[in-house]
């Protein structure tokens, strides 16, 4: 487990809320369960200390009125605990609409060779993760958290010598926890280390990312309070905390050998605040003719709204070589200099835009080519090609943009491309998660629901978390910017347009007959001339 500096352990923080269209004014109550494998004699003292942690923070959304408090705490030191214990005590829980379920548990752990983490419990019973989410997923209710504490090595060492670390302040203050805990919503998801690295903590701290974690539910007194600034807190006092360690001569070769030199806890996904009460969430629009909320486009294509915010944009350097070697699974030519256009990884600010659903079809290029007398494009006569369902493929970046022009509209700067496509997720490889799929998208290869050999009818597959479809795979789409592989090193931090000038243009999303890497949110192609027509090559429009 964790007690100890050596002791390895992964805490995913994971909050998924209910995206809703008011802001309610307080969770009614937050249901948590609180599993503590404390049998263990070895990381009973640290369980103890993350527990108090836990239950002095939780103990402020009811001393402060914010809200009622219903816990449920099983302990390993008292009798066996399954991991069925878990499901029954969610198929337990009622709550209502505005309320909150959450799930801490703090105990063993382990990953396996794809990177799943599994919590352990009772005699060998072991439950993955990703169950837990699933079933919090079926329950109606506005926020849902998983907060999991426990290793994350393949291997079990010996017991270490007890770090001491200085402690991290106390503050708490009723206003922050109801920004954080009320005025968010969509997904928190953090884990305590970054790819490669471990999790450490001490006796007295419990775990060096969760202490700093609950030690950051405050602020300066006068702004709101965002996830993304506890995030920020959280990681540098994770840090001091492991600079401050004095580790033994045993686990400074151990860190050496494995080249770690810190510990950096890692944000995947953050939810946005909601401050007053404008709806964040996106709204689709003329999905059905009754529901239009403005004026449709000239080419009768559905948007969605995007809200106004910040994202993650790029790749962690720290990231390329694991990127690397999983692309090298793909093929064998992959290498580091792939990557390097994606850093540094940085936050961009969005105002509000909308983004098409679909990508253009043949059938609505039809139209424009009919209004405006434009030329056909290159594989309109190609049986491959053209049936109207598809995405128009064969136009180049002028024949792209003329259509937006036509409709109102324009294409989407290589910023708003990232954003609309992560669908609120954060740090995942592709729209839907880490882990490729052809259940999810057409890429190279026909497997599972991907039958297609060239590009599919649009929408097909499941859309992201914004409701796009084909937003990875099918075929790439053009981008309104020139393409400048060091761009982000000097990249506006708000509305980047991208460079004023260049030789080709952006271009995103993989497609069909590309392998899984070009599907990456991040991933960046920047290839292709501007009046060359490319056959797995359309795009969509934003306004």
């Amino acid at each position: 487990m964790k007690f100890a500096n050596w002791k390895k352990h992964i805490i995913i923080f994971a909050l998924i809320i209910i995206p809703i269209m008011n802001l309610p004014t307080q969770a009614q109550t937050v249901y948590t369960l609180v599993v503590l494998m404390d049998n263990d004699v070895n990381i009973a003292p640290s369980v103890e200390k993350d527990f108090d942690t836990v239950k002095t923070s939780l103990s402020i959304l009811k001393d402060e009125h914010l809200c009622d408090l219903d816990m449920t705490i099983m302990r390993g030191s008292e009798g066996k605990i399954k991991s069925s214990d878990v499901f029954d005590w969610l198929r337990d829980v009622y709550p209502h609409d505005d309320d909150t379920v959450m799930i801490y548990y703090s105990g063993h752990g382990f990953i396996d060779e794809q990177n799943r983490h599994y919590l352990s419990f009772a005699e060998g019973d072991v439950l993955p993760r990703a169950m837990i989410i699933d079933e919090l997923k079926k329950i109606d209710c506005r926020l849902r958290m998983l907060i999991t504490d426990s290793c994350s090595n393949l291997v079990s060492l010996p017991t270490p010598i007890i770090a001491t670390a200085r402690s991290l302040g106390e503050k708490r203050d009723k206003e922050y926890y109801r920004n954080l805990f009320i005025q968010h919503r969509g997904i928190l998801d953090i884990t305590a280390a970054s790819e490669g690295e471990y999790a450490w903590g001490s006796i007295s701290k419990g775990g060096y990312f969760t202490a700093s974690l609950f030690a950051s539910f405050k602020g300066d007194g006068a702004n709101f309070r965002r996830w993304s600034d506890v995030i920020e807190d959280a990681k540098n006092g994770t840090i001091r905390l492991f600079n401050e360690t004095i580790f033994s001569d045993t686990d400074k070769r151990r860190l050496q050998a494995k080249k770690i030199s810190g510990q950096n806890p890692k944000a995947y996904s953050l939810p946005e605040a909601i401050v007053n009460t404008t709806p964040q969430k996106p709204v689709v629009i003329n999905i059905q003719p009754q529901e239009l909320h403005r004026q449709n486009s000239d080419d009768g294509m559905p948007m969605v709204l995007i809200p106004a915010g910040e994202f993650e944009m790029g790749t962690d350097s720290f990231e390329i070589p694991q990127l690397t070697n999983w692309a090298k699974g793909y093929d064998q030519t992959a290498q580091t200099s792939w990557f390097q256009d994606e850093t540094p990884q940085h936050r961009v600010y969005l105002d509000a835009y909308y983004i098409d659903v679909y990508e253009v079809t043949n059938e609505m290029y039809a139209k424009f080519m009919q209004a405006t007398g434009h030329k056909p494009p290159k594989y309109w006569n190609d049986e491959k090609y053209n049936d109207p369902k598809q995405p128009v493929v064969g136009v180049t970046w002028a024949d792209a943009k003329a259509y937006c022009d036509w409709a109102g509209k324009r294409l989407p700067t290589e910023a708003e491309w990232e954003k609309a496509a992560r669908g609120g997720l954060i740090n995942k490889k592709f729209p839907w998660g880490d882990e490729a799929s052809h259940d999810y998208a057409n890429y190279a290869g026909t497997v599972g629901n991907d039958v297609w050999a060239g590009p599919a009818p649009v929408g097909k597959f499941s859309p992201n978390g914004y409701g796009l479809y084909d937003i990875a795979g099918n075929v790439f789409e053009w981008c309104a910017d020139w393409y400048d592989k060091n761009y982000y090193e000097n990249s506006p931090k708000s509305n980047p347009k991208g460079p004023t000038t260049g030789k080709t243009h952006v271009v995103r999303g993989g497609g069909f007959g590309y392998t899984a890497n070009f599907l990456r949110v991040a991933d960046r192609f920047g290839s292709y001339f501007a009046n060359t027509a490319y056959p797995y090559v359309g795009f969509r429009c934003a306004k």
